[in-house]
């Protein structure tokens, strides 16, 4: 579950320029976010301008700018203790997201969200954090229809058709490999919110809000497509008090915070969108 980090030019280039802009139409701050920091905003900054695992010159802060894979969490594990992480990721697989979790949770230090969070980064390393705090870049995702149940997974596949009794078997033994790879992304999201006492709504929600959004759409594509935002008030329900600063990110597809997948997404509804490219190689209308 991953995307490739092809827009991180262009999201240098929008954060550089947005940082220091209003947060609201008006110009006024909304009570319901937390103000800008500009020490963070230039650490920010900093991070998503550079690449890999590092440490900010002239910080005690690590930046981890890259896609969720062993060889750069095994070096975040290495590196000496800091005052916070900056986190800002394209996802990876959700087996090895779990990993980079327990290496986040045992050095312990606070997690800044930044720019991108998708996929695992949304999934698994968010809710895995004890002390959150949430940048104004940020653009929170998860990936895919992940919780969908194997008679609606099939169907979705089949054009509606209901998996016979030997389909059932099949998959209940693990004989189809595509809903077994399907069924192991949701095995891993249910431990892994239930080994950090996250209810498990947190990834259920999305992922029902996603097939619901889908089903209404012109266009169907592969359950793995679809991409659905996270907004603030999810966080706060599910992650209550482990969120410690909250800035007013991308709420939604129109929200004009939503400066980056905007141009390269397609939305199904206020908060679900498909790619560009995923949608032009589906057969739709």
């Amino acid at each position: 579950m991953m995307i490739v980090r092809n827009l991180s030019l262009r999201l240098v280039a929008i954060v550089a320029a947005g940082l220091a802009a209003p947060l609201t139409a008006a110009g006024a701050q909304d009570a319901r976010f937390d103000q800008p920091d500009p020490a963070l905003d230039a650490e920010v900054e900093a991070c998503l301008e550079a690449d890999g695992v590092s440490v900010l010159p002239g910080t005690d802060t690590i930046c981890y700018n890259a896609a969720i894979f062993p060889g750069q969490f095994l070096q975040l594990a290495d590196m000496a203790p800091a005052d916070r992480i900056i986190v800002t990721s394209p996802g990876g697989n959700v087996a090895t997201a779990r990993m980079m979790s327990r290496i986040l949770d045992d050095r312990g230090e606070p997690i800044i969200i930044a720019g991108q969070c998708m996929s695992a980064c949304a999934m698994v390393i968010l809710p895995g954090a004890d002390d959150i705090s949430i940048h104004r870049s940020a653009h929170i995702a998860v990936h895919g229809i992940v919780m969908m149940g194997y008679r609606d997974w099939f169907g979705w596949l089949k054009n509606g058709e209901a998996p016979t009794a030997r389909d059932n078997l099949a998959a209940s033994m693990g004989y189809n490999f595509a809903y077994t790879l399907h069924k192991s992304g949701q095995d891993h999201m249910e431990k892994h919110l239930d080994g950090q006492d996250v209810d498990q709504d947190y990834i259920q929600i999305i992922s029902d809000r996603m097939f619901e959004d889908a089903l209404t759409s012109d266009c169907r594509v592969d359950p793995n497509s679809y991409w659905g935002m996270i907004d603030a008030e999810h966080l706060r329900e599910f992650l209550g008090d482990r969120i410690t600063h909250m800035e007013a990110f991308a709420q939604d597809w129109d929200d004009p915070a939503n400066k980056v997948y905007k141009d390269v997404t397609i939305p199904i509804a206020p908060q679900t969108y498909i790619f560009e490219h995923d949608f032009e190689d589906a057969t739709c209308p």
